[in-house]
């Protein structure tokens, strides 16, 4: 947190990002469809039984926006966990920290906790918002509120912080190998690929949004994301962290 603080491009990820994903998406994505003269005889083939063409395509676009959100947790570690190693080691803050007893396991779960805390934060803070905006836009239509449903809160509690711990433990291990903030950087977006091939498989018609499917990238989400955290436990080298980065 204190990292976040210091560093102005952290506090624009934690706060520039999520609005637009509060604000933005919604409004330029369920607004128009709420404004869209929709025929129903177009009723689309995922429609819900029981719903008008216009209601199914928003609800559509309701379930894309609530999938976004796992974008946040897989966005904001690569400007928070990505400069734990090497942005204090550029400060001068790493050395006495690394001197110290506290074990590998320790120091990593520390670092991914100060990285995990306020992505998580954020997320939520910016679901809320999302949340708001979708029910004042989509209440006039359905005449009940959309959100928060069952999806929306497997997404909210269970798939972001199972991202947000995939990418920042990414994101350690990248910070740990190499000793410039911007390449650490650029490589952490390489989290976001799981995120990215659940959504587009989504988007495409090549996965459907069941339990089944949810329940498996959980699962795969958490077995990659534990995989991850061992990777960089086992490869953390304190020492040479110490006595070869310049």
């Amino acid at each position: 947190m204190s990292s976040a603080r210091r560093h102005k491009y952290v506090l624009y990820g934690l706060v520039g990002m999520p609005l637009i994903f509060a604000l933005l998406i919604p409004l330029t994505s369920i607004l128009p469809t709420m404004n869209a003269d929709i025929s129903e005889n177009q009723l689309p083939p995922f429609a819900q039984s029981g719903t008008t063409a216009k209601q199914a395509l928003v609800l559509g676009v309701v379930n894309l926006s609530v999938l976004m959100f796992m974008f946040i947790p897989s966005i904001i570690p690569s400007v928070i966990a990505s400069y734990t190693f090497v942005g204090e080691k550029a400060n001068k803050q790493l050395e006495p920290l690394l001197a110290t007893p506290t074990t590998d396991t320790e120091l990593l779960i520390g670092k991914g906790l100060g990285a995990f805390l306020p992505t998580i934060a954020a997320t939520l803070a910016t679901f809320v918002i999302m949340m708001v905006v979708v029910d004042l836009l989509t209440l006039p239509l359905f005449g009940y509120l959309l959100l928060p449903d069952l999806i929306s809160l497997v997404v909210m509690f269970v798939y972001c912080p199972l991202v947000a711990i995939l990418s920042i433990s990414w994101c350690v291990f990248v910070s740990s190998k190499v000793n410039d903030v911007r390449a650490a950087t650029q490589l952490s977006a390489i989290g976001l690929f799981p995120v990215m091939v659940f959504y587009f498989l989504f988007i495409g018609g090549i996965v459907l949004l069941n339990w089944t499917t949810l329940v498996l990238f959980a699962i795969v989400l958490g077995l990659m994301g534990l995989g991850l955290f061992l990777l960089s436990k086992a490869t953390f080298k304190r020492e040479e962290i110490l006595t070869k980065w310049k």
